[in-house]
Formats: structure tokens, C-alpha cells, sequence
């Protein structure tokens, strides 16, 4: 018996000893295997960040060259329009009606460049050297944008409803640009009688959700990306305007953390939503008024 183990005992020693050397040929194929991927992962992650930080100073450097451009601009431009209104001031009705009209056309296009420019300006100057968002009321902000808008608002006999707008993490003056810009889309376009705005926010954490909605011309769905892009405009020239203050919306909403997008969603008129980041010390007890499924707000502002 002891005759027939002893082989045996060998023969399993041998297939183990097989074993053990393919699978140690199938580790080491597996290890150079692994190293191969991770040196390819590790190659694509710096190309990521090649052409990530590329990316970043491809964009200051266009932010820093807008900025040099409109403001080296303001000068001469300031020079040109001066001189064209004083060429209309002191010689309207002097010349023939061409050139009363010819000069109207250059008042008109020098009076459109500055605004241009100007808001290039503004444009280029969101998130430069900008301090950290920091604890601000939305209510605040609405009401200094509704302080900046007052005689437009009064002259349009607009109302506004508003609930109670919390505390976010935003910048004063940024986030009062945000609604001043919303606010003069919503006169600008408001249609037949006077405007009515309605502007509500309520939680969505780890954000307040704001909503924005007038109940003028609305804008068709297909054109929701499109507004929010640099010089983009929807209408005639007959409208003022430089195409740039959707645009600035979203590059503050999106400096702060959050988003702006419009809701296609809305059975009338034009809503626009968007995102800010909620405090962290946001208590329950303290939040502001929210508004129910109806969306009706507990505050107007009449200005007809």
C-alpha cells in the first residue's frame, strides 16, 4: 500500500508544482498587464491636465484681452460720440435731411458701441480677482435691482410678486446684476399691458431653486441654449440691448457654484430658473417663505 502512495503523493506534487508555475506566469502577465494600464491612465490624466490648465489660460487669456480691448476702446469711442452729438446739437436742421440722417446713423451707432463695450466690460470682469462667495440676501439684491430699474419699472406700471428670498452664498453686487438683468429682459419683452413678474425660490439641497417668470412674449424652446450665449439676440434691433446680459447671467450664476437654464416647461410667457448654493448653516426654523404648489407669492409691488 505504502508502495502505491508514495508515487501517487508524487504525481500530485508534480501537477501542483505545474500549477503553481502557471499561475505564477499568469500573475506576473497580470502585474505587467496592470502596469501597462495604469501608465495609460496615468498618460491620459496628464494630457486631461495639460489640456485643462490649457483651457484655463486660453480663457483668462481671452477674459484679459476683452477687457484690455474695451477699455482701450472707451476713449476714442467717447471722442467719437461726443463729436457726433455735438455735430447733431449744432447743425441738425442746418444741412439737408440726408444729413441730418446720415448724422443719426453715427449718434445711433456710437451711443450702441459704448453700450456694447460697456457691458464687454462688465462681462469680462466677472470672477477676476472676485472675493469668495459669502453670506448674502437675495431679497437685498432684488430690491437694490428694483431700486436701479425704478423709473422704467414706473413707466411700464409693471408689478413684481415676491415672497421672502433666502441668505445664499453670492457676491452683493454680482447677484443684484443677475436679477437687474432678468428684470430688464422682462420689461424689454414684456408685450400688451403692463408686465407682471413673479419670483419665487424654495429648496432643492443642496441649492435654493429661484424661479423667475414674467408673462410677456415668451421665448420658443429650441432657442434655450442659444440666449445664453455671448452677442446672441432673438430680435430686431428695434429692441435694445447688446446680446451680452443672458450671457453674463450665466457666467455669474456659474461662478457662484450654481446654474441657469430656461424652463421650457412654462405654459406662458418666459421662466427662467436657476441655482445658488445654500448656506450650511441654514437652519430649518429659519428658512424663508416657500411658495406653495399655486407658486403665489405673499408680497407685490405695484408700480402702475
Amino acid at each position: 500500500m505504502t508502495g502505491l502512495l508514495v508515487p501517487v503523493l508524487g504525481g500530485l506534487a508534480g501537477v501542483l508544482a505545474v500549477v503553481v508555475v502557471v499561475l505564477a506566469v499568469r500573475l506576473s502577465h497580470l502585474r505587467r498587464q496592470i502596469r501597462r494600464d495604469l501608465r495609460v491612465v496615468r498618460d491620459e490624466q496628464n494630457k486631461l491636465q495639460a489640456s485643462a490648465e490649457d483651457l484655463r489660460r486660453s480663457n483668462y487669456e481671452l477674459e484679459q484681452f476683452a477687457y484690455l480691448a474695451s477699455h482701450d476702446l472707451q476713449e476714442p469711442l467717447r471722442k467719437v460720440a461726443s463729436f457726433c452729438q455735438l455735430l447733431q446739437r449744432r447743425y441738425a436742421g442746418q444741412l439737408d435731411a440726408r444729413a441730418d440722417q446720415y448724422i443719426d446713423f453715427a449718434v445711433d451707432g456710437a451711443q450702441r458701441m459704448q453700450a456694447l463695450i460697456n457691458d464687454l466690460l462688465a462681462f469680462s470682469r466677472v470672477g477676476q480677482a472676485a472675493p469668495e462667495p459669502m453670506l448674502v440676501s437675495s431679497d437685498s439684491a432684488l430690491t437694490q435691482a428694483r431700486a436701479n430699474l425704478a423709473e422704467e419699472l414706473e413707466k411700464s406700471g409693471a408689478t413684481i410678486e415676491a415672497g421672502h428670498l433666502p441668505l445664499v452664498l453670492a457676491e452683493m453686487s454680482l447677484l443684484t446684476a443677475v436679477f437687474q438683468n432678468l428684470l430688464s429682459n422682462a420689461l424689454k419683452f414684456a408685450g400688451e399691458g403692463p408686465p407682471r413678474i413673479v419670483v419665487t425660490a424654495r429648496r432643492q439641497e443642496p441649492f435654493w431653486l429661484f424661479s423667475f417668470t414674467d408673462y410677456g412674449m415668451g421665448i420658443d424652446p429650441q432657442y434655450g441654449e442659444r440666449i445664453f450665449v455671448l452677442f446672441q439676440r432673438l430680435n430686431d434691433r428695434s429692441y435694445t440691448g447688446t446680446g451680452i446680459g443672458l450671457a453674463m447671467c450665466r457666467k455669474i450664476i456659474e461662478n457662484f457654484g450654481g446654474r441657469i437654464w430656461l424652463d421650457t416647461t412654462a405654459q406662458e410667457g418666459t421662466r427662467f430658473c436657476f441655482t445658488l448654493p445654500m448656506p450650511a448653516e441654514t437652519e430649518p426654523e429659519e428658512l424663508p417663505w416657500e411658495p406653495a404648489a399655486a407658486m403665489l407669492p405673499e408680497r407685490k409691488d405695484n408700480y402702475g
